[in-house]
């Protein structure tokens, strides 16, 4: 009898051995077929409530499984800034250099996510917002050896700061003094003291741009710099990238070719310049019968929608795409304006278009241009400059 209960207690050893391996198989095949291949991201560092500096480098670090390229971003609930792309995701780490032009102050956070972006990639915040701080120092010099740019510092005499809207107008702008108020409301939003009046044309040879500026303060003087801080020094000044040593120098900026001015203009300036209503810059800018470049060589167009009798949206009072009266099924049809295509021949003109800053060229050299003809009814940045 022993020797029966003794084999049945082995047997039943062996099937719980059995069923012991058999756990385990599977508990591995799970593992290997959900967990070895589960996609999931970590940031370690930052981790909330530091200050980093602006200039100086600090270590961003993160943990990710199972995924091949990771993309980086800074944001304050706005459009985020990259910071860096396409890296490998098993690095963990990028060393962010925070370069001068990068917003700066608190409730900042840093996004690690699985590079390129799609709907259901993974995605890590920081766990808490951190601040990025201006270094005290003494002078510009460092940032302005450390970039290969010139810095000024904000007491230096006769600046003139520049900005780029971040509020986007169409052509009704409540004519040059409405543009005039637009700089001057967001010069205060910004946090920018000071009178401010927009860059731009109307319609008379006496409100040209340039004209417009000859009648400030200052008239075309200064040196031209960007409104926003990149640094505060000891005494309380702040540091500037500069624009440009003269209004000459100003004037040649928004004609250059796109890749010098990708290496003299700050990133953000450069990315908006292309998207800023102008107007007549002087007397030898176009009154009117200007083309509208975006569709001009777009054969499905009328011609009579491809070009515009003002240039100015009818001196910034106009937002409409066409004319009062187009299209139009009555007989006969309405006169409109006629202009001349730039091949000679004679056609009506019902777009209501501005002149614009503007990219022209081919895909391997293009050129920033003033004389951009574009529709009144798209919205667009003003470029403010102090008085």
């Amino acid at each position: 009898m022993n020797s029966i209960f003794e084999k049945i207690t082995i047997e039943k050893s062996l099937l719980y051995v059995l069923i012991f391996i058999i756990i385990v198989f599977f508990g591995f095949v799970f593992y290997l077929f959900f967990g070895q291949f589960t996609k999931n991201i970590t940031i370690i560092a930052p981790i909330g409530g530091e200050e980093w500096e602006t200039g100086k480098i600090y270590r961003i670090v993160w943990k990710a499984k199972n995924i091949d390229k990771v993309g980086i971003v800074l944001f304050k609930g706005t459009e985020p800034q990259w910071i860096a792309k396409n890296i490998y995701g098993g690095v963990g780490s990028y060393e962010w250099k925070i370069l001068p032009g990068y917003p700066y102050g608190p409730n900042y956070w840093i996004a690690v996510f699985e590079y390129p972006w799609k709907k259901g990639n993974k995605i890590a915040y920081t766990k808490n917002s951190f601040s990025i701080v201006f270094p005290q120092t003494a002078n510009c010099d460092g940032l302005s050896v450390g970039n290969e740019w010139p810095y000024l510092p904000s007491d230096l005499p006769n600046l003139r700061r520049v900005f780029i809207t971040e509020g986007k107008y169409k052509g009704n702008l409540g004519g040059l003094e409405g543009a005039d108020k637009i700089c001057q409301q967001e010069a205060q939003k910004l946090g920018f003291q000071g009178s401010w009046r927009a860059f731009i044309g109307g319609d008379d040879d006496k409100d040209t741009a340039i004209e417009r500026m000859k009648k400030s303060p200052r008239s075309i003087n200064g040196i031209f710099i960007y409104a926003k801080p990149a640094l505060t020094l000891t005494r309380g000044a702040t540091c500037h990238r500069l624009l440009a040593k003269d209004f000459n120098e100003f004037l040649r900026k928004i004609n250059n070719p796109l890749g010098k001015n990708e290496e003299k203009l700050e990133d953000n300036f450069l990315a908006n310049l292309d998207k800023i209503w102008i107007g007549r810059i002087g007397e030898k800018s176009s009154k009117n019968c200007i083309p509208i470049l975006d569709i001009l060589k777009i054969e499905s167009f009328p011609l009579a929608e491809k070009y515009s009798y003002t240039s100015t949206c009818q001196n910034w009072t106009k937002e409409e795409k066409f004319v009062p009266g187009y299209p139009s099924s009555s007989i006969p049809p309405p006169q409109f304006p006629t202009c001349y295509s730039i091949e000679g021949k004679s056609t009506p003109s019902v777009s209501i278009g501005g002149l614009s800053m503007g990219l022209i060229g081919g895909a391997n050299e293009k050129n920033f241009t003033p004389y951009y003809g574009k529709s009144c009814d798209i919205s667009q940045s003003l470029l403010c400059i102090e008085d």
